[in-house]
Formats: structure tokens, sequence, C-alpha cells
């Protein structure tokens, strides 16, 4: 019994010095916690200057003014934010690009002691995307992968490619951050990029719902009766595949590059290589 009584009290003692070694652990990390948030708020590391470098349409005075609404307080209640050292990089970042949709990408950094630079890629105008109403000229700019960042002012024919067509929505109803299906844009895109080089003038694009895309094109300096011709083919189609087959077909059809007698409406590349003609009837 008094054997089982020693283990007991020696048990007992063997938890009350662990206990206290633990206290002690935990006052200890305390201090250097609350310390370490003392020496954060020294004016050595105090941000003073906040630079925004790549904004051009978008207000560097607005980027600037989030910046430093993002760096007051402390986080913990103890540790400065507005320490160069420590500055909510992350939350400075996100927010900027939720609020700005025409930013690309943003990425703020540490210059020195007292200032931080917030490097901005805009996005740039590539085309405009349109509410498919005759009644309303409803644009939007987009950038090349076809995502919707801006409303657009009214432009005059051919200044951008107009695209019409479905968007994938972020939000219902609402054009700006949504997006054309990436690779079905990128079959028109690629298309239209290789006739402006190799044809002639796009200035609309309309991806339906059926598989398929259409590309009218503006003028061509090389095939002048291509004027306002509708170019349908699919969106697995290969873009310069079919290039290919118009240039070629272009030139049986119409040798020495004649005019045709009735104007030419369509050019239908839908059924593999074949390339169909649409006349004036």
């Amino acid at each position: 019994m008094t054997r089982l009584t020693n283990i007991f009290l020696r048990l007992r003692e063997q938890s009350q010095i662990w206990f206290s070694r633990f206290i002690i652990l935990v006052l200890l990390g305390l201090i250097f916690f609350v310390a370490g948030g003392g020496v954060s708020h020294n004016k050595k590391w105090q941000i003073i200057q906040i630079n925004v470098e790549g904004a051009n349409a978008v207000s560097t005075d607005e980027v600037r003014a989030i910046a430093l609404d993002k760096i007051i307080g402390n986080y913990f209640l103890v540790y400065a934010r507005n320490n160069s050292h420590l500055f909510p990089v992350g939350e400075i970042n996100q927010t900027l690009l939720h609020t700005f949709p025409r930013i690309a990408s943003v990425s703020a950094v540490r210059d020195d002691e007292h200032t931080i630079t917030i490097n901005i890629s805009e996005r740039k105008p590539y085309a405009l995307w349109c509410v498919e109403e005759p009644s309303s000229k409803d644009c939007w700019f987009i950038d090349e992968g076809g995502f919707v960042f801006d409303k657009a002012p009214e432009f005059s024919k051919g200044v951008y490619i107009e695209v019409y067509g479905k968007l994938v929505e972020k939000k219902a109803g609402e054009p700006l951050r949504a997006s054309l299906p990436y690779d079905r844009f990128a079959i028109a895109n690629g298309f239209t990029k290789l006739l402006r080089e190799n044809i002639g003038k796009p200035f609309r694009i309309y991806i339906k719902s059926e598989d398929e895309i259409e590309v009218t094109i503006h003028t061509s300096a090389k095939h002048p009766f291509l004027a306002d011709v509708v170019m349908r083919f699919k969106d697995t189609s290969d873009p310069a595949n079919l290039v290919n087959n118009l240039e070629k077909a272009i030139l049986t059809q119409f040798p020495n590059n004649i005019a045709p007698k009735k104007k030419l409406q369509y050019i239908d590349m839908r059924f593999g290589n074949k390339v169909i003609f649409g006349f004036e009837q």
C-alpha cells in the first residue's frame, strides 16, 4: 500500500513539474509574440510610399487607395500590417483582381524598407462581344481569350471584330467577367487571324449553338468580291486547313481573280474538305 502511495505521489509531482513547464513555455511564447508585434511597429520598416506600375486604363489613385486600406491595422491585434516585410500581398492582389476586371495580373512587391510597388498588367481590347439584338448596339471589350472585361463605346464598322454567341457567365444576366467558350473561340480566332494574313479583313464572328461558326469578311484587297461574304465551318475544324482549302477553291472558282456576275453571299466549309460557294439568286 505504501509503495502504491509513493508511486502516486511521484506521478503527481511529475505532473505538476510538466504543467509548470508548459505554463512557462506558454508565457514565454506570449511574451515573444507580443514583443515581435512591438518590433513590427518600428518605423524603420513602415510603408510610406506605394508605387503603381503598368496601370493605364485603371486608375492609379484607386489602386493605391485599395492597397492603403489593406495595410491599415494589425494582424491578430499585434503585428503591423504596414510593415514592409509583413504587408498582406495576397489580400492586395486578390482585391485588385476582383475590383478591376481589366487587370489580367497583379503583383505587389517590396522595394525597400519604406516602399512597395504594385505591378499591373492590363487586358488589351482585342475584339467586341455584342448582344444579339439588331436594334441594340450593346458591346463589351473582350481580350484574346474571350474574357469580357469592360463596356465598350460604339465604333465604326471594322474597327474591332464583333463577336456574337452565348457567354459562359459567372453571374447570370451580367456579361462582365463572363467569357466565350474557350475552345470554340480559339478555333474562330485562329481562323480569323489566318484569314487576315492571307485573304482579307474579317469583322464579325458568330459562334452558333449548333457546333457551327460563321465569320464575315469586311474587305479584301486580294479578292474584293469577298466583301461581306459569310464563311461557315464546324467548330472542330483546323483553321490552317480551312484557309488552305479556301485559297485553293478561290483560285479554281475565280480564275484570274475575276469577280462573279452574281454577288457571292456565303462560302460553306462544313463538309470535310469541300468548299461550297453560294451566290445571290
